[in-house]
């Protein structure tokens, strides 16, 4: 038998509280590091190619439990193609990311069980 625990409003504005402080703490941390130093060749880098990096990662973070043996993976290629055609086009990246979305669900929803 599996007991069941409720927990606490104190331990859910807690959570609130902590997470709200970490998020707060890595955006204005690298502010204050680096007041005298935002010239430096190595940051420029770091601002110029860290935005492709984590849209990579999360491309892949997104892939690695798709059922590649049921449907090829064919709904979340056709999702980051569309993203891909929807920056080409529009050099917008939050609007690239909603299209895609937006496309991802309606053909999840409209095809799924039609191709496979």
């Amino acid at each position: 038998m599996v007991e069941t625990t409720e927990l606490s409003a104190f331990y859910f504005l807690g959570a609130i509280l902590v997470a709200t402080l970490g998020t707060a703490l890595t955006r204005f941390l690298p502010f204050f590091v680096f007041k005298r130093r935002t010239n430096r060749a190595f940051l420029v880098y770091l601002q110029e190619t860290m935005p492709l990096l984590i849209m990579t990662l999360l491309v892949f973070f997104s892939l690695k439990d798709v059922a590649w043996s049921e449907t090829y993976g064919m709904y979340e290629i056709a999702g980051i193609l569309s993203a891909i055609i929807c920056f080409a086009l529009s050099r917008n990246a939050i609007l690239s990311m909603f299209v895609a979305i937006a496309f991802y669900m309606i053909i999840l929803k409209c095809l799924k069980g039609v191709l496979w």
